[in-house]
């Protein structure tokens, strides 16, 4: 990354900072994936102000514009739904056509029969969306991806998951050690916090192991809400199997919960 892209990431962290983005905790949030992590970003709260949205687009296109891995394309998509609060402005911004992709693999506007294809998020996490939905709609529909674009990127999984479908990849705000440093100048992030989020970045999966069975009693909270228990389940048994087991056993010998062996559909009970 180079000055000029830095410059955007300070300029743009700072905007998000001002609508209260990211969220941090001292705790974990649980993320769709099945892992957790210290902090949650929405990175559409710039379009609650219309200078900081028209500034959010600018900069995407002057990623589009300055790529040195884009060898031209066709038209700009967008997913369903966020994506499309960017995806569409930066199309117009950049004089291309707009393709809505659903969530059910329904291409609509335009057609990607042959085209050359720029996909343009708001966000890029775990990479879940594009593994499962974007590309493989995209190349079904006869298109290339060539590139993809987004407003936040934090940094984890979601990298990978492009890098190994041959999709380049850029963002105005990458969620890294530099972007910690500037929140800690700016005294959005306590120096404890900031030691954490570096902690996670030297190993996610340690910082996890460590925030789960340092906050139990949020998981147990999670099992016994039939709202949450879903989630607290896709953490247990597919985010963390490496110390489901443990897990268990801990909130069992803690008496809050009767539970079975992780993996199996078991029904948390109060005792």
């Amino acid at each position: 990354m180079d000055s000029v892209d830095r410059e955007l990431q300070k300029q743009h962290l700072t905007i998000l900072a001002s609508h209260g983005q990211p969220q941090f905790t001292n705790t974990w949030f649980p993320y769709t994936s099945g892992e957790v992590g210290p902090y949650y970003v929405q990175s559409v709260a710039v379009t609650r102000n219309g200078d900081h949205f028209a500034q959010a687009v600018e900069a995407l296109c002057t990623l589009i514009s300055s790529s040195h891995t884009l060898d031209g394309y066709d038209i700009i998509t967008g997913g369903e739904t966020r994506d499309w609060a960017f995806s569409f402005p930066v199309a117009y911004a950049l004089g291309k056509p707009h393709a809505m992709i659903y969530n059910s693999g329904k291409v609509v506007d335009a057609s990607l029969e042959g085209k050359r294809v720029l996909h343009v998020a708001d966000l890029n996490n775990e990479g879940s969306s594009f593994r499962d939905k974007w590309v493989p709609t995209i190349r079904k529909a006869g298109g290339e991806i060539v590139e993809a674009f987004f407003y936040v990127d934090r940094r984890e999984d979601g990298v990978q998951v492009l890098e190994n479908r041959g999709v380049p990849s850029s963002s105005v705000v990458p969620l890294d050690s530099h972007a910690w440093d500037i929140l800690r100048e700016q005294s959005y992030i306590t120096p404890e916090l900031y030691d954490s989020l570096q902690e996670r970045m030297e190993d996610k999966r340690a910082w996890a192991h460590r925030a789960l069975r340092g906050n139990i009693e949020q998981l147990e909270n999670m099992l016994l809400d039939r709202g949450k228990r879903a989630k607290a389940l896709k953490i247990i048994n597919i985010g963390y199997p490496e110390i489901a087991k443990e897990l268990v056993e801990t909130m069992n010998k803690r008496g809050h919960l009767i539970m079975n062996k992780p993996g199996e559909d078991y029904e948390p009970q109060t005792i």
